[in-house]
């Protein structure tokens, strides 16, 4: 994994010590590997976080599998990590790492980090929508015929739709002009989209028909509308998590 030290990183850095904080247990819940590289990049340990202790204001990891390199990274002031989940990369930079025992095991503390960076191409971003906060889209598939599905992920470059069954034949390619996505607080969107996958899935004993589909020519205007209703979504699961 190479580092980036890109000046204009200023979009994609967190400085808000709450969101540090949720990004950092995602890592955590999702047992992401983080690699953890020092030494002017020379050297390397790969390893799961394992917890955060807010009041402490340190954050907690793995014990790696080589003596050699917990040694030296024992010695060292300037360490970076670096996880990629779900293809997104996250990254940040620890000072001086120390060793403490975690669960009568052997691990390694940081404080935690000032600025946190989310690297992110935001035309492959989804985000899974909370029940509470799943928009209506209504697709024309004629002239008098509308169907409402569910929105269960969003994003710049497209959206996951469910529903009980199809009541439509429908092809992969298939498009969709007259398209609309009620976000809510930011109106109903108007878009086209276009089916790049059909398949069915199962939760428990409910069973959905689910379609992504990709947006054709979104606008500036919409993306914003679009990026609105994401980050309010984001900031209201964080809120909830009280995190």
């Amino acid at each position: 994994m190479s580092i980036l030290t890109d000046d204009k990183l200023d979009d994609f850095t967190i400085t808000a010590r709450r969101e540090i904080v949720f990004y950092l247990r995602q890592l955590i819940n999702d047992g992401t590997q983080v690699s953890v590289t020092f030494n002017e990049g020379q050297d390397s340990v790969l390893t799961v976080l394992l917890d955060v202790d807010e009041e402490k204001g340190t954050l907690i990891f793995d014990w790696g599998g080589s003596e050699e390199m917990n040694r030296k990274l024992l010695q060292s002031n300037r360490n970076h990590f670096i996880a990629r989940p779900m293809g997104v990369r996250n990254q940040f930079i620890g000072g001086i790492v120390r060793e403490v025992s975690y669960s009568k095991r052997r691990a390694f503390s940081v404080d935690l980090p000032e600025k946190y960076i989310r690297l992110q191409r935001r035309e492959f971003f989804r985000l899974t929508l909370p029940i509470t906060q799943r928009p209506v889209c209504t697709i024309t598939v004629a002239e008098k015929q509308e169907v409402a599905f569910e929105t269960v992920d969003l994003g710049l470059g497209g959206v996951g739709l469910e529903i009980p069954s199809l009541p439509f034949p429908c092809e992969l390619g298939r498009v969709f002009p007259n398209t609309r996505i009620d976000i809510k607080s930011q109106g109903v969107l108007q878009v086209t989209i276009k089916v790049c996958f059909i398949g069915e899935v199962s939760r428990g004993n409910r069973h959905a028909i689910r379609l992504g589909c990709h947006f054709e020519n979104l606008t500036p205007g919409q993306e914003n509308e679009l990026q609105k209703f994401i980050t309010f979504v984001q900031r209201e699961e964080r809120a909830r998590m009280g995190r």
